[in-house]
């Protein structure tokens, strides 16, 4: 396709509605419980194959808490990263990333319990490192790259590739359709096109920048028009306060995850665990801190950030994982002016809660964890009335233990001992 072509073919896209990137349901709505739980997964000590597993969650199932079947990706140390947010439309691939390989990977999930490895993306070049992804009503996809070829504009930093990432636009095959680079030459530290909010009524999405492994990133998020992929704007992420204007040090660092809200302003949280709303996204628009999560230092260093991670949006409650506090927190934001918290459940010190996804058909969500703790996953409960959180004490794996492990010898695929998870969906 030539760019033409694609520039018109996003350009209709504008009048269409995008799949909602709220980390819900996507279009996969159910009234049943899902059966089954995708786990995108690494070999841990990286000899053998990186892998999908299929994880049985069906509550009066005799396997409940088991893995049922592995598809091997014939790579190993990938590291298994993002999956898309929600599941795909019928007949489409599932998009995952292996980060250290800058590969995508495109699994067929047609078949529930014995999904298929089908293929992999183009190579992006110059951009490096693939990280999220955003559908697109004809299935294509954009995709955020945290670097490309070059040095990195921050001064004495000699990461390379460490320059600007980029977004590509992407056919539902992995084609490259257009590409362009998120560089603003305002910035001084590099943009990281870390993910996305689609508001494609106004011709508009949001990009956020945040690193995977690089030291230096913009805190900044940009304005995009939709139609032909032009950077519009790009904000500085304002320093995060606390109730009487106390601020938290890293409060604002790593604009990490934006979503969309019902009156098209979106809210997004960063690593450092405030919280901000963008508004007037169609003309000129403004960022501004609406809340922040007290940190407290005898935890977590002053000059470290919390770990606020990938968060569930269901009715008007936004769910947030704190890595280093251990913790969920789900806030109200049914005044998003005001977002007020309204339940707290912790998990025990060595889980740090990161990677979220709710099952469209229950109350569940899974969550996954980062930074050392990814040897499980666990499964919470979610009050719609509420918000109140509680850990489901009957998913457990064979051996007792609470949530899915990853510490074992023996999977479908072989005897290639112990895995990590890091993201994971439902699948009906």
């Amino acid at each position: 396709m030539s760019q033409r072509h694609a520039a018109a073919t996003l350009l209709l896209l504008t009048a269409c509605t995008v799949r909602p990137n709220v980390g819900t349901t996507g279009t996969n709505s159910q009234s049943t419980p899902s059966r089954f739980l995708y786990v995108w997964a690494g070999d841990k000590d990286e000899k053998e194959s990186d892998f999908l597993a299929v994880v049985d969650v069906r509550r009066d199932s005799p396997t409940d808490g088991q893995v049922l079947n592995t598809v091997p990706v014939g790579m190993s140390g990938t590291l298994p990263h993002h999956l898309e947010y929600a599941l795909p439309p019928n007949g489409q691939t599932l998009y995952a990333n292996g980060h250290h390989h800058e590969q995508i990977f495109r699994f067929d999930v047609s078949d529930a319990e014995h999904p298929k490895l089908v293929g992999f993306a183009e190579a992006a070049t110059p951009f490096r490192y693939p990280h999220d992804f955003a559908r697109l009503p004809d299935n294509s996809l954009l995709v955020g790259y945290l670097r490309s070829d070059g040095k990195s504009p921050a001064p004495g930093d000699t990461l390379v590739p460490g320059n600007h990432g980029g977004v590509v636009h992407m056919s539902a095959d992995g084609r490259i359709l257009r590409k362009t680079s998120a560089a603003d030459p305002a910035l001084t530290e590099p943009f990281r096109a870390y993910a996305f909010a689609m508001l494609p009524t106004i011709d508009r999405f949001v990009l956020t920048s945040a690193p995977m492994m690089e030291d230096h990133s913009a805190d900044a998020v940009q304005i995009w028009r939709l139609s032909d992929l032009t950077r519009l704007q790009t904000l500085m992420v304002p320093p995060a306060r606390l109730p009487g204007g106390r601020r938290l040090a890293m409060g604002h660092t790593l604009p990490f995850e934006p979503r969309v809200m019902p009156d098209s302003s979106v809210l997004l949280s960063t690593y450092g665990c405030g919280f901000y709303r963008i508004t007037n996204i169609a003309s000129t628009a403004e960022i501004h801190n609406v809340y922040t999560i007290d940190i407290p230092t005898d935890r977590v260093p002053a000059d470290r950030r919390a770990a606020c991670g990938v968060p569930v949006v269901y009715g008007h409650y936004w769910v947030m994982s704190v890595g280093r506090l251990n913790m969920l927190v789900t806030l109200d934001i049914s005044d998003l002016e005001h977002p007020r918290e309204v339940s707290r459940l912790l998990a025990d010190s060595t889980f740090r809660p990161h990677w979220m996804a709710k099952d469209p058909g229950s109350d569940r969500i899974v969550v996954g964890a980062e930074n050392g703790g990814e040897s499980r996953m666990l499964m919470a409960r979610l009050d719609g009335r509420t918000g109140r959180l509680s850990w489901d004490e009957t998913f457990r794996s064979s051996d007792g233990a609470l949530g899915v492990s990853f510490v074992r010898q023996h999977w479908p695929h072989g005897d290639s001992g112990e895995a990590f998870g890091h993201a994971a969906l439902f699948r009906p």
